[in-house]
């Protein structure tokens, strides 16, 4: 037995999958239960497991007027308020239940990968999770993100395949309710699913699926009825649900934070996300341009099932640009959002990849050439703000940049277009950023050229080469994966990306808290983004409208009429302040929110150790007023 049947029998042994699937499980999983120790906790995550609390423990009722702001479908805060409820309040519990799902969403990846692809698919799916640390640490905290990201996973798993059982089919059906009653942005995943059990699986089985779904779906509405027409109220136009306008709050007031982003910002969104998220995206765009006709598929059911996820990525996908690029609603979200449903991306991917036609058109050659110089553009002009200059930042002979040099030398092409053009620093960092990435690309394409004229040289395959565009899609996808967990894709800054232990620390100041606030006690807060310092305090009334910070807080508008939705104005803020018997004020916001606030009238009591390793003037002051208010 040559070298090469030895190789090519290790290869194919039925086992070696298996193993390197279950090696990138514990990889993946070993990140998760890290990035849960050291992120930052961010003001959604926050808000989930305090509001979670609060309806669980009976305090307050979601949907109710003069209650919180009840933004998102109930089980988004029912979920994590009743882990809290079993397992005790805090970030712990909540962090260590999304370690659990991330366990369960990629065991889910892997399930339903093999089934449609096959093992060394599914070993692939799992790594493409495994790499990418960007996307571990959203499914690592207690936000909404890896609470349907499992969900979903879980419908797939259920539902996907000509095979399935009726059970799991009607099962799969029913938790497609629960992930729309957990975020009412996955709502296209109901209707698709069911169009694609009626295609795949007949009449009878469609109308059970949707019995099913209907039902669990009135049953989960009527639980919170009339209150959660308000999230409806939300999303749905106007003009065509004129009967939820009585749910429609008329405000007629200024938010304090400005939705109105200029262009660049609009850019760097979407360049982010293909930055976090190239693996999911390139791998459906590529899919696209290299799929077969209906003829080129080996069974009709992968077919079908190619068409749904497409059409449920590309659907998720345009409701989310278009909240943030044309709503302007969170314009930095959009690499979040993507999380929810990425999984759908990967499995369009790894269904299609073996079909991908090896023989293309020139036109589909020039499709691909462009997408990938674009998708690389766009990834190198993501990392203008924290990777090292680039391809404008390096030292040239003055002669090849200056027709005439002045002196001999070297020079950099910035110093030329700053000179010529006037930009300022900040404008060559992003023009070199994305330079540099178009560059990249460039590169790419030339290595698959070396790479095909290799197969033809050396005739290394019994078969013909593959068309340019194949290869190019083949290195590039690679390459990517490959660079997922560096600085210039996955690993980039994360906004939460922080150190030490965060779910000690802040059970330390939630502790202090404690210690010095009185069940019965009226407590203000102003202590920073994420709440979850409150979660500690026991027996105290809060001002709910506050839990959403800054994103529920307005500059004027009617009390009354703010209040009743869980919002809040100037004219609350001060009322609060003067009846309040605590005052929770983080340090910064001195500065930043509490122009009008007057020390001296307070006594101020030692404050809270400091909650976030990496923000300054996050430490929390504590302030009584020095009469102390009536209790409740």
């Amino acid at each position: 037995m040559t070298n090469s049947d030895r190789i090519k029998l290790h290869v194919q042994h039925p086992r070696l999958p298996l193993l390197l699937a279950f090696l990138g499980m514990l990889v993946f999983m070993f990140q998760a239960g890290g990035y849960s120790h050291t992120l930052d906790s961010n003001l959604d995550e926050g808000a989930y497991l305090l509001k979670g609390l609060l309806s669980v423990s009976g305090e307050y009722q979601l949907y109710q007027p003069d209650g919180f702001w009840s933004n998102h479908m109930p089980l988004a805060f029912l979920i994590p308020g009743v882990i809290q409820k079993w397992f005790g309040p805090g970030l712990e519990s909540g962090r260590s239940f999304m370690v659990l799902l991330a366990l369960l969403t990629i065991l889910g990846t892997w399930l339903v990968s093999r089934r449609l692809a096959g093992n060394w698919w599914a070993a692939g799916a799992v790594w493409i999770y495994a790499l990418n640390p960007v996307v571990i640490k959203m499914y690592s905290t207690a936000v909404s993100q890896g609470l349907v990201a499992c969900l979903l996973v879980w419908v797939l798993v259920l539902s996907l395949g000509d095979r399935r059982a009726t059970w799991q089919i009607l099962l799969g059906s029913a938790l497609a309710s629960v992930v729309v009653m957990t975020r009412v942005n996955m709502l296209p995943l109901l209707p698709l699913l069911i169009l694609y059990l009626f295609w795949e699986h007949g009449r009878k089985i469609g109308l059970a699926a949707l019995l099913t779904s209907s039902l669990s779906l009135v049953l989960l509405h009527a639980a919170f009825f009339p209150g959660i027409l308000s999230v409806w109220a939300g999303v749905l136009p106007d003009s065509l649900t004129p009967f939820l306008d009585a749910w429609r709050p008329r405000l007629h007031a200024t938010p304090f934070l400005s939705l109105s982003k200029p262009l660049p910002d609009q850019v760097y969104s979407i360049a982010r996300t293909l930055r976090f998220h190239f693996i999911p995206l390139s791998g459906v765009f590529l899919a696209w341009l290299l799929v077969p006709g209906k003829a080129g598929w080996q069974t009709s059911s992968e077919r079908r099932t190619f068409i749904f996820l497409s059409a449920l990525f590309f659907s998720l996908l345009t409701i989310h640009a278009w909240a943030v690029l044309v709503l302007r609603y969170c314009l930095f979200c959009l690499e979040g959002y993507l999380a929810f449903f990425s999984i759908s991306g990967v499995l369009v991917m790894i269904l299609s990849a073996r079909y991908w036609l090896r023989r293309t058109s020139r036109f589909q050659q020039l499709l691909v050439i462009l997408l990938i110089l674009l998708l690389s553009t766009a990834v190198g002009y993501a990392g203008f703000e924290e990777l090292p200059g680039g391809i404008l930042f390096l030292p040239l002979p003055r002669a090849l940049l200056e027709f005439t040099p002045s002196s001999p030398g070297w020079l950099a092409p910035w110093q030329i277009i700053v000179n010529k053009f006037h930009l300022d620093l900040a404008a060559i960092r992003r023009l070199d950023a994305a330079a540099t990435g178009f560059i990249t690309g460039l590169l790419l394409l030339t290595i698959t050229l070396v790479i095909r004229w290799l197969i033809h040289r050396w005739r290394a395959f019994s078969f013909p080469a593959p068309s340019f565009a194949y290869l190019a899609a083949v290195v590039f996808l690679i390459a990517g994966g490959l660079l997922s967990p560096t600085p210039w894709l996955g690993n980039g800054r994360y906004t939460y990306d922080c150190g030490g232990n965060q779910p000690q620390s802040y059970r330390m100041v939630g502790e202090h808290l404690a210690e010095l606030i009185p069940p019965g006690s009226i407590v203000y807060w102003r202590g920073g983004d994420s709440v979850v310092p409150l979660l500690y305090l026991q027996g105290v009334k809060l001002y709910p409208a506050q839990i959403n910070g800054d994103y529920s807080f307005f500059l004027d508008g009617d009390a009354d009429t703010l209040l009743k939705y869980g919002l809040w104005n100037q004219e609350l803020d001060r009322q609060w302040q003067h009846e309040a018997d605590f005052l929770l004020i983080e340090s910064r916001f001195m500065r930043l929110r509490m122009s009008s606030f007057d020390a001296s009238q307070y006594i101020e009591y030692p404050p809270t150790p400091r909650p976030s390793a990496c923000r300054l003037g996050s430490v929390i002051r504590i302030f009584a007023p020095r009469q102390p208010q009536s209790q409740p």
